[in-house]
């Protein structure tokens, strides 16, 4: 990896840490001699003891985010640091060995890799608040069960002020916004389908509330991208920041605001700042004077079932994807402990929704007491019962020919559309599938006309949406988990006090002197053998009324795309790649440069600049 480095940039660090390079040298040989010198126990207890908490923030983001450009991590922290201040110790980091620079992308130095690791944390990345969770309320599989259970009820897309008697631990605005998010996104789904009056398609419902609460959160925010690529990179996204957010506890607006933007960087999608509302409507987070996150229960699964003598059901835990309570009876409440109840007119509800008598029966004397779920059957057989005196059909009449006739009773694809035979030659045919079994007829050679009506003819399309499998595929994902320290506190080591007496004692030349003060000073300096009478860095600094030294470092820094400076100006601090150096009549030097991040080019007369700081800001 070093010997990808530039050659002057490789000569930097190897005279830096080897000390003198005498010629002839063999490349391969000065490799293995820093390799050894990092290798050193001592040589790492120093190099990691050095370590403070701006490195430590650095350190930890760069943990997050993986392989990362230092533009990146300086653009994602500059609300904290300035510009100039991150340039130079991103730039630190990698002339002290700690982050190398593999392919434009900074890496921990592998010698001690996992021992950066251990140092790193989530806070102060993430602030200063205290890392706790809290019990707040969050779209739950559970809440999504108990408001299909509202719109089966209903059969529209609304939402009620007494709703939030059912939701005792939701806020009213926080329900209302939840209520408005699913019918949009199961309506967009066709899980919720029809328009004045709407049904739920119970057999998408359970495949969604297979998920878990994790999952099921996964997909509600990855539900908005519309390509695959980017809806599975949206899924990692949220699971990954559901992940962080457990141990993160709570953390400022900036801290958050650092968070997604890292996250959305690793996972490699688009940052938006609807995200964070969404985030905040699905109740993944909290918003109480700080930003809190909400804890996601792990599965749990659902108790036994306890029926009231009003025939009210109660539980704790999640129900499984397939349970089917919530289609014969009424959310009464859903808090720590979830109630329905199961009146006539409920569990006929279910029977219209395809459920049949002997399902529902299996089910409460597999999932209750059996002295508590007696009653109830008996009335429910009794409703049943009833309810079988009247067969109310509806669906397409479809009379036919004898031809026609065979075919329909021969042909086995059909079977599943046909509803009843109400007559000879009469067929009643599901409304629902139409487009299917108008397909099945065509394709079996029989022409068929558009529906006879009053006074116009019309086709009902079914809509369908394929991506929804898809969707809940991607979302079918295994929880993240942040493996990194919570909080950790940084004491760097104090500079050793006899290395800079030893700069201090030595015959060097005041060049000399003065740059392996600079080095000690960037903690580059970590053993005497290091103090040679060299000149590494060259003058890397200029001020005042040293205007030849300013004007000096400037034309040095000219075409050179891994040195920048910083210019200190009246009121203003700029880092800039030089571009060019030119004159005026008068002899008033001008230096062009690019302005970082932007790199918008200005001419800045030199006379103006009280101190040019040269900065190595990317060892490539």
């Amino acid at each position: 990896m070093l010997n990808r480095y530039s050659e002057e940039n490789y000569f930097y660090l190897a005279r830096n840490y080897l000390g003198l390079i005498t010629t002839p040298f063999h490349k391969p040989a000065l490799t293995t001699k820093l390799c050894n010198f990092f290798s050193l126990p001592e040589i790492e207890e120093k190099v990691l003891s050095l370590i403070d908490e701006m490195d430590q923030i650095i350190l930890s983001l760069v943990n997050i985010a993986g392989p990362i450009t230092g533009e990146d991590i300086i653009s994602l922290l500059k609300d904290r640091y300035s510009y100039g201040k991150l340039v130079r110790r991103v730039s630190n980091l990698q002339e002290r060995m700690i982050l190398l620079n593999d392919g434009g992308l900074l890496i921990f130095n592998p010698l001690f890799d996992e021992q950066i690791r251990d140092l790193c944390s989530l806070k102060p990345l993430f602030g200063e608040d205290p890392s706790q969770v809290q019990n707040g309320a969050y779209c739950s599989t559970e809440f999504l069960r108990a408001y299909l259970n509202i719109v089966d009820r209903e059969q529209k897309l609304t939402y009620k002020e007494e709703f939030s008697t059912l939701f005792p631990s939701y806020s009213s605005e926080q329900l209302k916004l939840l209520f408005a998010l699913l019918g949009e996104v199961l309506s967009e789904q066709c899980v919720i389908v029809g328009d004045k009056r709407v049904e739920v398609d119970f057999e998408k419902a359970h495949t969604l509330l297979a998920l878990n609460d994790r999952q099921l959160l996964c997909m509600l925010v990855a539900e908005p991208f519309t390509k695959e690529k980017d809806r599975s990179k949206a899924v990692n996204f949220a699971n990954n920041l559901i992940g962080y957010l457990q141990k993160i506890g709570s953390c400022d607006n900036l801290s958050l605001q650092l968070l997604l933007k890292l996250l959305s960087l690793k996972t490699g999608i688009e940052y938006e700042a609807s995200l964070l509302e969404r985030l905040s409507t699905l109740g993944v987070l909290s918003l109480n004077d700080i930003w809190q996150a909400n804890h996601i229960e792990e599965e749990s699964e659902r108790s036994t079932l306890v029926i009231d003598s009003d025939n009210t059901v109660s539980y704790s835990g999640s129900c499984s994807g397939d349970d089917i309570l919530y289609r014969i009876s009424d959310l009464t409440v859903l808090d720590r402990q979830t109630s329905y109840q199961v009146t006539a007119q409920s569990f006929t509800r279910g029977l219209d929704g395809n459920l049949s008598w002997e399902k529902v029966q299996s089910y409460l004397e597999e999932n209750s007491y059996p002295q508590m779920s007696e009653s109830l059957l008996k009335m429910l057989g009794i409703t049943h019962e009833r309810y079988q005196q009247i067969t109310i059909y509806d669906g397409i009449v479809l009379v036919t020919e004898d031809r026609v006739t065979r075919l329909l009773t021969q042909l086995e694809s059909i079977q599943a559309h046909i509803v009843a035979t109400v007559a000879p030659n009469t067929f009643l045919m599901k409304r629902s599938t139409e487009q299917a079994w108008r397909k099945i007829l065509v394709q079996s050679g029989v022409l068929v006309p558009a529906k006879k009506a009053e006074a116009y003819l019309e086709v009902v399309e079914e809509r369908e949406n394929p991506n929804f499998e898809l969707l809940v595929g991607e979302s079918m994902v295994e929880a993240v988990t942040a493996d990194i320290p919570g909080m950790k506190k940084m004491q760097p080591a104090p500079l050793d006090k006899s290395l800079r007496l030893a700069i201090e004692v030595s015959r060097f030349t005041k060049a000399e002197k003065a740059d392996l003060e600079q080095r000690f000073k960037a903690k580059m300096i970590l053993v005497k053998e290091q103090i040679v009478a060299q000149v590494v860095n060259g003058v890397v600094e200029a001020g005042g009324f040293d205007y030849q030294g300013k004007v000096g470092l400037c034309r040095n820094a000219v075409g050179k795309k891994n040195i920048a400076l910083q210019l200190m100006l009246p009121e203003q601090e700029l880092i800039v790649q030089a571009l060019e150096v030119a004159y005026t009549a008068d002899k008033e030097a001008l230096l062009k440069a690019a302005v970082m991040p932007d790199m918008e080019v200005k001419i800045i007369p030199v006379s103006k600049i009280f101190l040019v700081r040269q900065l190595r800001y990317h060892l490539v």
